[in-house]
């Protein structure tokens, strides 16, 4: 984990959560730029803005939190990407994986294709890992007939 602090915030990355989707980079480059080092600068934009950028964060990589004495509104500094939302906002979904097979999802759940049309609602589903599937992103079993 890599820490950016200034006074009013706390900027953190967890690289190997990172996937790289360029959200950041995209979003604010001016704060995240990974050709520079350090590639993030805390004090290249307001920490609002930052902060509404790092909730937008997909994999969790980035996250903040703000130091003693910070002038933001804690309440705007609540969102998916402060470091103690997951404590205060348990997990009503699992994803379990396993191994060369699928991967099960429980809990309430909406599957969206790229467009944003929903493929499925509901409370269990199985996604394929192998990417050999004829019904993507669901398995079919395929993993099962070509031993991956």
């Amino acid at each position: 984990m890599r820490k950016y602090k200034n006074s009013q915030l706390i900027v953190y990355w967890f690289p190997e959560l990172c996937a790289h989707p360029s959200i950041c980079v995209k979003l604010l480059p001016k704060v995240f730029d990974p050709d520079r080092r350090p590639w993030v600068d805390i004090n290249a934009a307001e920490p609002e803005e930052i902060i509404r950028c790092i909730d937008r964060c997909p994999s969790g990589a980035l996250q903040y939190s703000l130091p003693g004495g910070s002038s933001v509104d804690p309440v705007l500094a609540s969102g998916a990407g402060n470091i103690g939302y997951a404590r205060k906002h348990p997990a009503s979904v699992r994803i379990r994986t396993c191994g060369k097979g699928p991967m099960t999802v429980e809990g309430p759940v909406e599957i969206l294709n790229r467009t944003g049309e929903i493929l499925k609602t509901g409370s269990r589903t199985v996604l394929c890992c192998c990417g050999r599937s004829c019904n993507s992103p669901f398995c079919d079993g395929s993993h099962k007939k070509t031993k991956a």
